[in-house]
């Protein structure tokens, strides 16, 4: 029989007092993956496949953060293992967000050039659905996951490292995303939308360790960055959106086989980009008006030092969380689909 979670050791820890309140949290969120991966890889199941991929990245952020002082070789087989679900879910995402977008294009005008793109997807959709359940079994995923008791030992081994731990990243962080921020609010050209989105979700993901490790944030912060955050995804939905139509335009060779089809699909893009466009505009004016004080409430619970005074740090040049390198996919080009978590 297949190795499963530990699911009730974690049970048993976790009414332990002598266990981190961080791990606890991070516990939880394990014992949701092992719930929703076999759920993620069946049809009708695009709630599970979005959670999962959430899943994953609050864990990958986790593992971050505790970097420093955690082994690699504990963590290799659980780090393995989120990378793959996430990836093989990923194209599933992709279409599943695609294919709501298209349904919110009610025009008469796209109708046409939305069918035609939205039976595609749902091609592609169903390879991709085919792909991740080949690779992602109940029993190996369960099995690998199980190796969170390793990784959450060394945690806790180093638990009065903590609250150094998640000040330094949650700085390091904010200096960074709102020094791209403030370059986006001022329509600098050399702004990376992608970037400063996947940099928002990292600095999120910690501020909610911190949380869940008892520090006191003011209630509207994880909400301002909520906010923040479901803008550039809706933005990141409609550019994917895009993408997908020029390229599935070119592999069809449609401004030769179907000029009116093409000249429909661009009519549709072209409405796709003055979305996208709302939605950086929205971005912008947030940070305008409410960036200082979301930086100000956010350092004030992280100081660098017990005597450090409570002000936001000097933004420097953003060195920006990347986005992990896509894999060759043979279902068509990555577009990492994300949603808004």
């Amino acid at each position: 029989m297949a190795e499963t979670l530990p699911e009730k050791r974690l049970e048993k820890s976790a009414e332990s007092p002598h266990v981190p309140k961080l791990v606890k949290h991070l516990d939880k969120i394990v014992k949701e993956l092992g719930d929703l991966s076999p759920r993620a890889v069946k049809p009708g199941e695009s709630d599970a496949v979005h959670d999962a991929r959430v899943a994953t990245r609050r864990l990958k952020a986790a593992l971050d953060l505790f970097s420093p002082v955690i082994s690699e070789e504990k963590t290799e087989t659980f780090e393995k293992i989120t990378r793959l679900l996430r990836r093989r879910l990923g194209p599933v995402r992709d279409r599943d967000v695609m294919l709501q977008r298209l349904e919110g294009m009610k025009s008469p005008r796209h109708a046409n050039a939305a069918t035609w793109l939205s039976e595609r997807l749902k091609k592609s959709h169903k390879k991709a659905l085919n792909r991740a359940a080949g690779d992602l079994s109940t029993p190996r995923v369960l099995a690998r996951l199980g190796s969170w008791w390793g990784v959450r030992q060394e945690i806790i081994a180093c638990e009065e490292a903590i609250p150094s731990l998640l000040a330094e990243s949650v700085r390091g962080q904010l200096d960074h995303f709102a020094s791209a921020a403030t370059k986006l609010a001022e329509q600098n050209p050399t702004t990376d939308p992608h970037a400063i989105r996947i940099a928002g979700k990292s600095l999120r993901y910690t501020l909610e360790m911190a949380r869940a490790s008892g520090t006191k944030l003011p209630r509207k912060t994880l909400s301002h960055f909520k906010r923040m955050q479901t803008a550039l995804g809706d933005w990141h939905d409609y550019v994917v959106l895009v993408i997908c139509i020029l390229s599935e335009s070119i592999d069809q060779d449609l401004p030769l086989r179907d000029p009116q089809l093409q000249v429909e699909l661009l009519n549709l893009t072209s409405a796709l980009v003055r979305r996208s466009r709302r939605e950086l505009t929205k971005v912008a004016e947030f940070w305008r008006k409410d960036g200082a004080e979301l930086m100000e409430a956010i350092c004030r619970g992280f100081p660098l030092t017990s005597n450090e005074p409570a002000q936001a740090a000097a933004p420097q040049p953003p060195t920006l969380v990347q986005a992990e390198a896509p894999e060759k996919n043979p279902e068509g080009p990555r577009m990492d689909t994300n949603g808004h978590e």
